[in-house]
């Protein structure tokens, strides 16, 4: 196995390599495993960052779990007390040209020119309404060097610090100049791709999913070849309100040959949401229709959910002749196909619960792809090509994202 590569972001442009005999030509793309939080329904990628202050001569990198932000548009941003633990934190200046390029907010470095002063931006999150002040830093982090964020807004957040016992922070992968795809594609070019294989239950117990960024092949044991060959595909959508986020345009929801109408414009894809979250007009429809559909009994719902029903004669895969294939229309006619595995969660010995949730009358969106549906399905988003592709569940294929891996 190689050894770790510390790449070196200099500028966030010009770039050397360092303790590696490996040239640039032979980085295709870079891969990290992902894991899942039961507890928080967070998933996230281990990392080691920095080295620590408290090992003598031995210093030892500090390891931190990010959870996976695809709305992010920080490439790491953890919690400002993480991040100065690392002997090799150095804070970024006001003035440096790593503060030009990250087009610090005004108030923290007028004119960008108080050159004592540490650069401050602000960085949207999908943890948080609004966008969240930070301070900038740069440290090693495994396989990369790179320009960082630390907030000490973590700590105070209602939305956030119930999951600091989970994570330091989060890794994004929006569609901004300074996010962690941003940075990898410009000094390593490498195709502006993005792919996610989440991890689920179904898969090893001791495995883990996959973070891909520059594409693929993509393989995962035991199906043979590469998976792509089942993509299909439909364009990304852009978005004024949050033009660093992923949006495709579902245009109907077919179950059992019935046929949801979507008339509303615009699906966000977030990680953070565990489940799909529909505009309260379409989840109704969705549990009348799954349920007139469905050969199950009924059962009394389960919070968060709405819809419940037996699961005796399932069988442990989800998959029973009674289970209705859900099937996202998508722009272009492609069709995402949901089956038990991702639509139905069980909560209880004898109960699953279909999981998908109301969002309310005043949800922006049609809906929201949440992280379940997406488990054991490898999704891509080439933002170059502005191309959303996906290869529905692949444990048709007898695969899984969750494998053991060595990373």
């Amino acid at each position: 196995m190689d050894p770790p590569r510390i790449i070196h972001f200099l500028c966030l442009i010009f770039f050397t390599l360092a303790n590696t005999s490996h040239s640039l030509e032979k980085i295709q793309a870079f891969l990290q495993p992902i894991r899942k939080d039961d507890a928080t329904n967070l998933y996230y990628c281990p990392l080691s960052i920095g080295m620590s202050k408290s090992n003598g001569v031995n210093h030892l990198p500090i390891s931190v779990n990010l959870a996976i932000d695809l709305g992010g548009s920080a490439p790491f941003l953890l919690t400002c007390a993480a991040a100065v633990k690392s002997i090799s934190y150095h804070p970024i200046k006001c003035g440096s040209s790593r503060c030009t390029y990250a087009k610090p907010d005004l108030l923290s470095c007028p004119n960008n020119s108080k050159k004592r002063a540490t650069c401050h931006k602000s960085f949207s999150t999908s943890f948080t309404v609004h966008p969240i002040k930070s301070r900038l830093f740069r440290d090693t982090v495994s396989l990369l060097y790179t320009q960082n964020a630390c907030t000490d807004m973590w700590n105070v957040d209602p939305l956030i610090k119930p999951y600091l016992s989970v994570v330091n922070g989060t890794l994004g992968l929006a569609k901004t100049h300074v996010s962690l795809p941003s940075q990898l594609v410009s000094s390593y070019k490498v195709p502006l791709k993005v792919a996610l294989c989440l991890p689920s239950s179904y898969g090893s117990p001791s495995g883990s999913g996959a973070l891909y960024v520059g594409g693929g092949p993509y393989f995962f044991a035991p199906y043979p070849n590469d998976v792509s060959k089942f993509f299909a595909s439909t364009p990304l959508l852009a978005n004024d309100q949050s033009p660093g986020e992923y949006f495709i345009d579902v245009k109907s929801i077919q179950i059992g040959g019935k046929a949801i109408v979507i008339a509303k414009k615009g699906t966000k894809i977030c990680t953070l949401a565990p489940y799909t979250v529909l505009h309260s007009s379409i989840y109704k429809a969705l549990v009348l229709t799954f349920a007139g559909k469905a050969k199950m009994v009924k059962a009394p719902a389960v919070k968060p959910f709405g819809s419940c029903f037996s699961s005796k004669g399932l069988g442990k895969t989800m998959m029973g002749s009674g289970v209705p294939v859900i099937e996202l229309v998508l722009s272009g006619g492609a069709k995402w196909k949901i089956y038990g595995w991702n639509s139905l969660v069980k909560v209880s010995k004898d109960v699953v619960c279909l999981g998908f949730l109301d969002g309310g009358v005043n949800l922006k969106e049609a809906m929201v792809i949440g992280g379940f549906q997406m488990e054991d399905n490898l999704v891509e988003f080439d933002i170059k090509a502005s191309k959303f592709s996906f290869t529905s569940s692949l444990l048709l294929r007898n695969a899984s994202c969750s494998q053991s891996r060595l990373f």
